[in-house]
């Protein structure tokens, strides 16, 4: 009878403990809602009513003081966008059509200067097509798409040297971290293509090349990967944001903040884990909003939670991060 009142006992001891264990558990485990990055540093990006509208506008925001302002707006310039904080965050470098020419240039601008933007590319004529400069890593040269491929020039424009001469059209060339290689895009549509190259034109190899899938737009993460543009699949042409890497025997992974059903581009790192990019996913403003995303958890914000003159009617793209203020 003893041992019958022991058992008894003791299961339900261990089933009180089972109980409590579980529901400890279940207090560990449970998720929390991940709060937004506290962010400081600035943001700058373009906005258009829509593409071919010839109408795109240069926007900087200080998320430390809120500010989000026009820079452009006295400039007497047309088309200003894609612009790129030099790496001590007091230059941009951004694309842009002059007073009374449809023709692209590149222009340097140091931050709060009151002097206009100088045109770098001026001097290599009205005929020129200049485009999608990226500073170096040591903030010394400028990589830029010239007339289908990409040149290397120094900050006062003078041409270093032509990186590439291939068939096809080369664009959206960026750095790598230690400026050995230049990561670009070649070709148009499905056969658009990432390759990466060597500064001084040699040793070419495929970042990313999937059959009848548009991938470009490359921009450089770390020491070991990148960031690009990517269709879905061939059947679904939604650009998505992936992770590439050098060694191009790892495969490309595909971050889990992308719907199947929106598009997802201009990807541009923040820290180690987080990135900006602009998408047309659900509950969006206008057509492309502004966002960051942890890459690692999937979150996602629209950048609309820190100022909510961010995103408009119109399409935000192009941004670019620095941490200085």
């Amino acid at each position: 009878m003893y041992e019958i009142l022991k058992i008894v006992l003791l299961s339900i001891v261990f089933a009180s403990c089972a109980k409590n264990n579980s529901e400890n558990n279940n207090s560990v485990i449970t998720p929390q809602p991940e709060s937004q990055p506290v962010l400081t540093g600035r943001l700058v990006f373009h906005s258009y009513s829509c593409y071919g509208c010839n109408d795109s506008k240069l926007f900087i925001y200080n998320f430390s003081t809120n500010i989000l302002t026009r820079l452009d707006a006295n400039w007497g310039m047309n088309n200003c966008m894609n612009a790129q904080f030099s790496p001590d965050g007091k230059k941009i470098v951004f694309m842009g059509t002059g007073t009374g020419t449809t023709n692209w240039d590149i222009f340097l601008w140091t931050i709060n200067s009151t002097s206009l933007p100088a045109n770098l590319t001026a001097a290599l004529g009205s005929s020129s097509r200049d485009e999608d400069p990226k500073f170096s890593n040591d903030g010394n040269k400028i990589v830029f798409k010239h007339n289908g491929h990409l040149s290397e020039m120094d900050l006062n424009g003078n041409i270093i040297r032509t990186v590439t001469t291939g068939t096809g059209e080369e664009s959206m060339p960026f750095y790598s971290y230690n400026d050995s290689l230049i990561l670009y895009a070649e070709g148009a549509g499905a056969s658009s293509d990432i390759y990466m190259i060597k500064t001084d034109g040699t040793n070419i190899k495929t970042g990313a090349a999937l059959p009848n899938i548009q991938e470009y737009y490359p921009i450089a993460k770390d020491s070991i990967s990148f960031f690009y543009t990517g269709w879905v699949s061939s059947n679904n042409s939604n650009d998505q944001i992936f992770r590439g890497y050098y060694n191009t025997n790892k495969a490309s992974d595909y971050l889990t903040f992308n719907q199947l059903n929106a598009n997802y581009s201009d990807p541009y790192p923040c820290g180690t884990g987080f990135v900006f990019l602009s998408s047309t996913r659900y509950g969006s403003v206008g057509g492309y909003d502004l966002y960051i995303a942890d890459i690692n958890t999937g979150n996602i914000w629209s950048l609309s939670n820190y100022n909510t003159a961010i995103n408009s009617v119109n399409d935000e793209l192009g941004s670019c991060y620095t941490p200085t203020q």
